[in-house]
């Protein structure tokens, strides 16, 4: 061998000794932090609330001066320190309770009792968690889309008087919308309700004459009228659309979220199966009234979110209850497992928007006559039906839940509770991550609820706080061991009033400190009593600092706050000196957003693959010569995806006046800064947009993606607007004016000389046939022969005569 390749050889061995050195102190330095952390634990119940420790109630007799603490990492042998079945251990498990098979496609689901099987899509359905404090547990879901899943479709439509149209092509295309559930699946209902609006003023005029003909050919006004509830039968569903009478009212905003709340919770009414693909047509061409519009009409009180029909079928209590706010009719629509279908004719933008606002929602455009509901009602079925979103019911922040997925992209897990592109039997599996973050307090269980919009699984979550050892029966009243001064819980003492100490060997009215009690004051590793930052009194330490706890006064609140204040940036807790962050965050004092923060929308590559996270912020960088921008690293002056259209309407409102914004609009666009040219800020690598607008000029604008000071601070982008606009030359009115004009008196000259020349030939023509014919007449000349006729004649002495 080379003495060079010998020494590449060396230098390999010496870097991987390097890492595998590394790797050992580092986990050993990881252990020793860990069992640190649990050694300093006084009480049992301390010790197992602290990750990774356990606990000894019962010590082994050793070796005289030797002291073991009774917390101890979990990864120790139990049997070298503890007594054997004295050991506290907590270990997070599972159980289920509840897990029956998919239903299979094509199988009969009528059971042996004649009642139809439930439909099974997720697994499994029901269990059972014992959580130990920081840490978390992984649980797996299974989702598979059954077959011919049964569908429940409820159409709601303003029938004030602009809707006519609508209401007598939804009549006549009623069996078409049937015949296209029925290709969705064999088992659906078919229902149909009709709003006006609260028959109170300012909505409607109550004026005798306006009440019972509110228009021409109009019924009397309603808020919300059950006309048929769901069943199977399209043809009475064709019937009841057509009988339905149109009505008006004053104001333009209809009282549609009175009438879709009315929907939503009455059950029975309507007719909503409990296993059924829930969904309503919400079909206007008007603006809706929200909570507080009441108020016009003095109606104080809030919508209560319960049934109100009358036995006309009708909402009766519409004088006494508000409209419902869109948080209400987000709630409920949850709660009831109710997809809702904004299929509106006119203001598109507004449902638009209401449907990113409510999460079991969606949106689509009608034709001014409604003539596309059929295509629609396709369309947005096939959306709802392919994708799958797990939500839960957790409230509070003592339990966390995060969902992973492959979904059927396959790769890596990725942080998602929704997963799109499914077709029956299509499986998903999903992992959810449960973590108790703190142990609250007087509960010692909680059910959750996780569920899909037809499906759900319960989770029964015990939080396993304290040790078994402090029940009643194995305290040890007024022990010896405490100088009877106390009680034996867990091994430890628990003195009575007035008594203090590891032993209660000190009262209250003594506060000094014997050598012996000084040791105990003392951590393993520090030569300091309580760490120099409080006094020992009777073996235990007497923090001076408020800030400052621990066994040994080693633990500091203040290490765990950021320059701003809080704790651990109030994004998690501090547990002695160090941050536990909350889902979603990391760094040592909880500052940084998690890698989830770098992927848009769940996405499996890390921003976009152009970039690497840096506390939950992406630092882009160059590929092939190309510099790429935004949050996400999605953007790059030669992509031909991008925010120039984002940006285009702020930038025409704002600088130039045009465009579909106006007014208070612009307000709310961000800040923008004007240039005469913007070939710099491109040099700079910021994307170029052009566009033109309705006066046909081109306005140039760039953007860049500027980081912010937080992570979780909105993106903010920096905006570049080229002064002038790039408009044609006007064109020159006046010579056009003249132009035209001595276009036309030229136009005439020429007409004129064009007809003198023609008149002049046509006269010349004539005048010299004139002249031709004129000498053709020889009437004089001795050549013409009826002058010879004539001189003869004339000679002859007969005609002479006979003169």
């Amino acid at each position: 061998m080379r003495q060079s390749d010998l020494g590449v050889a060396w230098v390999v061995v010496g870097v991987v000794v390097g890492v595998v050195v590394g790797v050992v102190v580092g986990q050993q330095q990881e252990q020793h932090r860990s069992s640190d952390e649990c050694n300093v634990q006084r009480k049992c119940d301390d010790c197992l609330q602290t990750p990774d420790c356990m606990w000894c109630s019962r010590l082994k007799e050793l070796g005289e001066g030797q002291v073991v603490p009774r917390c101890q990492d979990i990864s120790v042998d139990s049997d070298t320190f503890c007594q054997p079945g004295h050991s506290e251990k907590i270990v997070n498990n599972v159980t289920i309770v509840q897990s029956t098979e998919f239903t299979e496609a094509g199988r009969d689901r009528t059971g042996s009792t004649g009642r139809e099987e439930k439909i099974v899509q997720l697994r499994p359905q029901r269990m059972k968690l014992i959580l130990r404090k920081g840490v978390p547990i992984n649980i797996t879901l299974k989702y598979r889309q059954a077959g011919d899943y049964p569908v429940d479709l409820y159409y709601l439509m303003d029938l004030s008087n602009s809707m006519k149209d609508d209401k007598e092509q939804l009549a006549t295309l009623g069996s078409k919308l049937a015949d296209q559930l029925r290709i969705l699946t064999s088992q659906f209902n078919l229902g149909f309700g009709s709003f006006v609006d609260k028959v109170l003023m300012p909505y409607a005029d109550t004026s005798p004459n306006k009440i019972k003909n509110p228009c021409a050919g109009c019924a009397p006004p309603y808020s919300f009228r059950n006309d048929l509830p769901l069943n199977n039968n399209d043809s009475l569903f064709t019937e009841k659309v057509r009988q339905a009478p149109i009505s008006g009212n004053m104001d333009s905003p209809e009282g549609g979220f009175d009438a879709l709340m009315q929907v939503m919770v009455c059950k029975k009414e309507i007719g909503w199966r409990d296993q059924a693909r829930r969904i309503v047509i919400f079909s206007t061409d008007a603006k809706f009234h929200h909570a507080g519009d009441g108020r016009l009409a003095g109606i104080v009180a809030p919508n209560d979110e319960l049934c109100h029909l009358n036995g006309l079928n009708e909402y009766g209590d519409f004088d006494k209850y508000d409209y419902p706010s869109i948080a209400q009719i987000n709630k409920v629509a949850k709660e009831t497992n109710i997809n809702v279908i904004f299929a509106v004719s006119g203001h598109e933008d507004l449902y638009r928007e209401l449907a990113q606002m409510i999460e079991t929602s969606s949106y689509g455009k009608l034709d001014k006559d409604s003539s596309n509901v059929v295509e629609l009602v396709r369309d947005q079925y096939n959306k709802i039906s392919s994708v799958v979103r797990l939500t839960d019911n957790s409230t509070n922040s003592d339990v966390s839940i995060r969902y992973f997925s492959k979904c059927k992209d396959g790769g890596d897990l990725r942080v998602t509770k929704e997963c799109g592109g499914i077709k029956e039997n299509d499986e998903i599996d999903f992992v959810l991550e449960i973590k108790l973050n703190q142990c609250p307090k007087d509960v010692e269980k909680t059910l959750v609820e996780v569920k899909t919009l037809e499906d759900n699984l319960m989770l029964e979550i015990e939080y396993k706080c304290t040790c078994d050892c402090n029940t009643q029966g194995l305290i040890e009243a007024g022990a010896a061991s405490c100088n009877s001064q106390g009680d034996l819980v867990c091994g430890v003492c628990s003195c009575h009033p007035g008594y203090r100490g590891e032993k209660c060997q000190c009262s209250n009215e003594r506060s000094d400190s014997s050598e012996r009690d000084n040791a105990l004051c003392m951590a393993k590793d520090s030569d300091k009593v309580c760490s120099g930052l409080g006094y020992c009194s009777c073996g235990t330490c007497v923090c001076k600092d408020p800030d400052v706890h621990g066994a040994y006064c080693h633990c500091n609140r203040r290490k765990c706050i950021s320059g701003v204040g809080d704790v651990c940036s109030d994004r998690g807790t501090c547990e002695c000196n160090k941050c536990r962050c909350n889902p979603g965050f990391t760094g040592d004092l909880c500052q940084c957003r998690d890698d989830s923060a770098c992927r848009p929308g769940g996405a499996q590559e890390v921003c976009s693959g152009h970039g690497a996270c840096d506390c939950g912020k992406c630092k882009c960088n160059q590929q092939q010569g190309i510099s790429y921008t935004g949050q996400y690293c999605e953007d790059c002056p030669t992509c031909s995806a991008g925010k120039c259209l984002e940006f285009r309407d702020c930038v025409q409102c704002a600088h130039f006046d045009t465009g579909k914004l106006k007014g208070s609009k612009c307000l709310s666009c961000q800040t923008r800064n004007v240039v005469d040219s913007l070939e710099e800020k491109v040099l700079e690598g910021a994307r170029l947009c052009t566009f033109e607008d309705e006066e046909g000029c081109y306005f140039n604008f760039t953007y860049r993606y500027v980081d912010s000071s937080s992570s979780t601070d909105s993106p903010k982008y920096e905006i570049f607007v080229q002064k002038e606009r790039q408009c044609p030359e006007p064109p020159p009115v006046l010579g056009i004016v003249f132009g035209l004009i001595a276009a036309i008196v030229a136009i005439g000259l020429l007409t004129l000389l064009i007809w003198k020349l023609l008149t002049t030939i046509h006269d010349r023509r004539e005048y010299a046939k004139f002249e031709q014919e004129r000498k053709a007449a020889q009437w004089e000349t001795a050549e013409n022969p009826l002058y010879k006729s004539a001189e003869t004649t004339f000679k002859n002495p007969a005609f002479a005569k006979s003169q």
